[in-house]
């Protein structure tokens, strides 16, 4: 660092700079600029530091956790990006400083809700308890960008077939990263439940919400994640029973296959009419012969 420097971080290069070049200090400084051109050069500077040895932004995560929640978009994307290195080798680095990207988790931008998504995935993978707290958050953030199915046509107000082409195809790939995040949020509040489930006991009717969900990776990652509390404890599912035995009739053959393992772990008998009808008429070998076991195995072998 230049010690006259006028603004912090001025004259160092992301593209160049190594662990030990830049103190604490002056990244924290640069992180809480006034100037978002200031704040971009330091997120960049972090990024390049975690790409280079995560361990050298240990020190600043509480401040590069402030970037994740910046308004600036770009800034907390870029933030986010440092998350993401820092998951992928220690998880447990980010321990007290994981609310600002659950935060993104609902985000109107669909690339930082995304890339919030695949950082928490990463973390979950080895540490589900630091994002056990979030779990009503992310359950939220699923449901609160649930995707319109009818497109837009633009033709009121664009003439030209060959713009109207590519407004079409800047929708729908943001409709694909935003299923694609969508997805990815429910499969870590799966991971959660995987390992901390009697701690979510509260959350089955937040679940069932998700049951009638468009997408059916959706739908059925809530299946799987009430299956995953029915196994700890029956009686926080059992009011949602009749939901999950409608699942049976789901049009998605995931959605199904998926019910009848939860109404096994779910252990009531109800269940064994609704899963016998599915073993004789399911559309899929698998799934009936998964109904069959699971009826018989409710109903005490008969």
């Amino acid at each position: 660092m230049n010690s006259d420097s006028s603004e912090p971080l001025e004259g160092v290069d992301p593209d160049a700079v190594a662990p030990g070049a830049v103190d604490a200090a002056e990244l924290r400084a640069g992180l809480a600029a006034d100037s978002p051109l200031v704040r971009q050069r330091a997120v960049a500077v972090c990024d390049a530091l975690a790409d280079a040895d995560p361990a050298a932004v240990a020190p600043v995560l509480d401040a590069v956790a402030t970037a994740v929640a910046d308004g600036n978009s770009a800034i907390a994307l870029r933030a986010i990006a440092v998350f993401d290195t820092v998951a992928g080798h220690d998880p447990g680095a980010l321990e007290g400083y994981l609310d600002p990207l659950v935060d993104r988790a609902d985000d109107d931008i669909v690339d930082v809700q995304l890339t919030a998504a695949t950082a928490l995935a990463k973390v979950v993978v080895a540490r589900p308890d630091l994002v056990a707290p979030s779990l009503d958050r992310l359950i939220g953030g699923v449901r609160a960008t649930a995707i319109d199915d009818t497109p837009e046509g633009f033709g009121e107000y664009v003439r030209d077939e060959a713009t109207r082409q590519t407004l079409r195809e800047h929708q729908q790939g943001e409709r694909d990263r935003r299923t694609s995040a969508r997805r990815t949020l429910i499969n870590v509040v799966v991971a959660v439940l995987e390992s901390e489930a009697a701690a979510a006991v509260d959350r089955v009717d937040d679940l069932a919400g998700l049951l009638n969900d468009d997408d059916p990776a959706v739908a059925g990652g809530a299946v799987d994640g009430i299956g995953e509390i029915a196994a700890v404890d029956p009686a926080a599912v059992r009011p949602v029973r009749d939901r999950l035995i409608a699942c049976l009739d789901h049009e998605h053959t995931v959605v199904r296959a998926r019910a009848v393992r939860a109404l096994g772990h779910l252990g009531d008998d109800e269940a064994v009419p609704a899963l016998r009808r599915t073993a004789d008429g399911d559309d899929n070998e698998d799934v009936r012969e998964v109904a069959a076991e699971t009826a018989a195995f409710l109903a005490g072998g008969e």
